[in-house]
């Protein structure tokens, strides 16, 4: 059931539904809703749809914000400014934006024209074609910011090595991760849900649609979240199944070639994806003993991504520590899982 509410602790609408609606696109809804009559609550989630796009769109350029000013900062004289800012800029002057809708809609031109010669008249109702072209309007900027994160933490990487990746993150960290989350303790194990969700729902549009779904599984213990496939590094790593687009170039250099605790000590992990364990995992666990959100971190590109919220910190399985680095809680419950192997997901 759709709950579109107004939430205290963070101070804004947020979609709050069981688990039932909670892992379906916005868009999807809204369109329900219209087509069903229901006039206002489709208003009302369009509204909302525009709302958790923008907050990630917000995200995505703080963060790039934050890096290029460590880059600047970190270089100081050493580099020509005219070749600093050409490798800034460098993915905005490679990134494929359109090529391959480009082709597909030339493609559907040609098979329009029936065996008559007459065209083929049929086509969406005006407002659910508004409604795509507002997310496509997000998503597509959306998918080269992700790519520009990942080619300037490879740029910082080659210039003054892997740890600098870890500082620059960390530089950002609370103008991303932490004021999201500074409320985290005092939310309800579904609001915690709700929130996370909506980060990779309508914010990195997850989900092989590309609409923002993901599959919630109730677990007892805690939330488990699968998304197939995550919208950001996801879709960086397998490319776009919406339009064709292949997966962004990392080369070598483009994920670390030395394992760390800040990326659960595996090798070959690109360097976007490393803020997950750093600011879900790592840095949370070093801090207070207890990781904030854990995930099951898979080198498989294919494989889904896989997502837990705890409805108790206390009840954080053991397994999700030793990976980055943190002493196990006493009272952690321990199922026999090797915290060495990759869980990929599934229903």
């Amino acid at each position: 059931m759709v709950k579109l509410e107004f939430n205290d602790i963070l101070g804004r609408m947020l979609r709050q539904d069981d688990l039932d609606t909670l892992g379906i696109s916005t868009q999807t809804l809204a369109e329900e809703a219209l087509q069903a009559g229901r006039l206002d609550e489709a208003s009302a989630l369009v509204d909302y749809f525009h709302q958790e796009m923008g907050i990630m769109h917000h995200i995505m350029v703080t963060w790039l914000t934050d890096i290029s000013r460590y880059v600047i900062q970190r270089g100081g004289q050493a580099k020509d400014a005219a070749d600093l800012s050409a490798t800034l800029f460098e993915t905005w002057r490679t990134f494929p934006l359109g090529e391959d809708l480009r082709e597909q809609c030339k493609t559907a031109i040609r098979s329009s024209l029936a065996g008559d010669g007459a065209l083929d008249s049929a086509k969406m109702v005006e407002a659910v074609d508004l409604l795509d072209r507002m997310r496509l309007e997000f998503k597509n900027p959306h998918d080269v910011l992700v790519a520009w994160v990942q080619d300037l933490l490879t740029y910082i990487a080659g210039e003054w090595g892997e740890e600098a990746v870890l500082e620059s993150i960390l530089e950002t960290h609370q103008s991303i991760w932490g004021d999201r989350y500074e409320n985290w303790h005092q939310m309800t194990p579904l609001e915690k849900l709700a929130l996370t969700v909506e980060g990779m729902r309508g914010g990195h549009f997850s989900g092989d649609r590309r609409r923002g779904d993901m599959t919630l599984v109730d677990q007892g213990d805690r939330y488990k979240m699968i998304m197939e496939l995550c919208g950001s590094g996801g879709v960086l790593r397998r490319g776009d199944p919406e339009t064709g687009r292949p997966p962004h170039p990392a080369g070598e250099t483009g994920v670390n070639q030395e394992a760390h605790l800040w990326t659960w000590q595996k090798t070959g992990v690109h360097w976007y994806c490393t803020h997950c364990c750093i600011a879900k995992e790592w840095l949370p666990g070093h801090e207070t003993g207890r990781l904030l959100r854990p995930l099951d971190h898979v080198l498989d590109h294919q494989a889904p991504c896989t997502w837990y919220v705890y409805k108790d910190d206390a009840q954080m399985r053991a397994y999700h520590y030793p990976r980055s680095g943190v002493p196990v809680p006493a009272d952690a419950p321990d199922y026999g899982e090797d915290w060495r192997a990759d869980y990929p997901g599934g229903s």
